[in-house]
């Protein structure tokens, strides 16, 4: 319904209605049950400070291994990894905590996707990179 005498402008959001859109978004992932889960089984994790150190360990070194994917012996030194902090991810604390990790991964990509799949950017030149 239009007023008399009133001109309707439409509404153009600017940088600022954008961060403001952000906000309450990470409110509304803040208090999703995955979410609360992850911090809890974080913190539990923290809390075993030696656990956590061979964890983050672990972690780092899997990373490096991924990054440079392109070596020789790839998985067998993957799999040499993973038999060696065998004990650290087989606690119970730790698998939790990865559970509740891939559940936030899972709803932080469900997200990302929504975003990338509605707003069009020109990424082809990504394929370059793997040809």
């Amino acid at each position: 319904m239009m007023n008399e005498g009133k001109l309707s402008i439409p509404f153009f959001p600017d940088t600022e209605d954008i961060c403001q859109s952000t906000k309450q978004l990470t409110n509304m992932i803040c208090h999703t049950e995955d979410y609360k889960c992850y911090q809890k089984n974080l913190a539990v994790l923290k809390a075993q400070e030696e656990l956590y150190h061979k964890f983050k360990e672990f972690r780092g070194k899997s990373l490096h291994l991924q990054l440079e994917r392109e070596q020789e012996q790839y998985f067998e030194r993957m799999e040499s990894l993973h038999s060696e902090y065998k004990d650290v991810l087989t606690e119970s604390v730790v698998v939790d905590f990865l559970s509740a990790e891939q559940r936030m991964c899972k709803l932080m990509r469900i997200v990302y996707d929504g975003i990338a799949e509605d707003i069009k950017l020109d990424l082809s030149y990504i394929c370059l990179l793997y040809t």
